[in-house]
């Protein structure tokens, strides 16, 4: 199950691709595909064993652990966090410090990486105005907020659209710790069926490497699991998304690698700016079991 609506997000389309091309069934597998309305059920019917696989940000995953909840992230597709902050091109905004005297919107909550970036850049967070925004971009293009928070994959694309080119400012590039989605499963099926893990996983990333080589077919696949959505948005979308997915320790390893540092960074960061409710050993919440037998050298073996 999918956490989110049928879109380009790349742990979604490497599913579609591996459907759509039978990399599934050439894994023996029969895959039912299923999307989440962003409410948390697909975690629900993981847990009760109606769902095998799910996807789900980094963060979510160690707050569940941190909620005493058996999941792990079995690959690593963000090698970055979604969530940047974006100002139109013609701001002087120039820097996390240019925030104090703005008005920085929030969707939900003032997220951890935000908070973090803010204390490591040495920002007065008093000085700064902070107005709840919602999912609306359209309140940057209007210049309704100075800031505002996006996901960066999403709605930069938006904005240009809506003939407000932006500029982003990710936590990242400021020295916060950040990653983004995994799959997500059960401990329990770690421990007791690695192997249909492994064949999941195997025709995913045979898909996400196709979605990597050929991105302007694979959002044609994507188009048939999403057919109301607008294609050239996909595309961009898909291409952000794999540009997300490489970073230092896919490069070394290969794609879809997490590594005990990059998880143990990014929980201490959360557990300083609430981002869980407690620490817990990093150790649970990843593993490269699976990847590591399905891979080598990096490189996926296939079939």
């Amino acid at each position: 199950m999918a956490g989110y609506k049928p879109q380009a997000n790349l742990p979604f389309v490497g599913i579609y691709i591996a459907q759509q091309r039978g990399y599934f069934a050439a894994q023996g597998l029969n895959v039912e595909i299923s999307h989440a309305t962003g409410q948390g059920e697909h975690l629900k019917l993981l847990l009760q064993g109606s769902v095998d696989v799910i996807t789900a940000d980094a963060e979510s995953a160690l707050a569940r652990r941190a909620d005493e909840l058996p999941v792990v992230a079995f690959a690593l597709l963000g090698q970055r966090g979604q969530r940047g902050f974006a100002v139109l091109e013609s701001s002087d905004i120039q820097s996390p410090k240019d925030f104090e005297g703005r008005s920085v919107g929030y969707k939900v909550y003032q997220t951890p990486d935000y908070l973090a970036m803010l204390a490591i850049n040495g920002v007065d967070r008093s000085r700064i105005q902070e107005v709840p925004v919602g999912f609306d971009p359209r309140l940057l293009a209007a210049g309704k907020v100075d800031v505002y928070p996006v996901f960066e994959s999403n709605e930069p694309d938006t904005l240009q659209r809506l003939g407000g080119p932006t500029r982003l400012f990710r936590p990242s590039d400021y020295g916060v710790p950040t990653l983004g989605l995994t799959y997500l499963t059960r401990q329990q099926l770690v421990d007791t069926d690695p192997d249909l893990l492994q064949r999941f996983l195997k025709a995913a990333m045979r898909g996400i490497l196709d979605a990597r080589d050929d991105p302007e077919g694979a959002t044609d696949i994507v188009m048939q699991f999403a057919p109301e959505e607008d294609r050239a948005h996909q595309l961009a979308m898909l291409k952000i998304e794999l540009d997300m997915a490489d970073g230092p320790v896919s490069r070394q390893y290969g794609l879809g690698w997490e590594t005990a540092e990059q998880w143990q960074t990014f929980h201490d960061s959360l557990l300083a700016y609430g981002g869980i409710a407690k620490s817990v050993d990093v150790n649970t919440v990843y593993s490269n079991r699976v990847l590591e037998s399905i891979t080598q050298n990096g490189q996926l073996v296939w079939p």
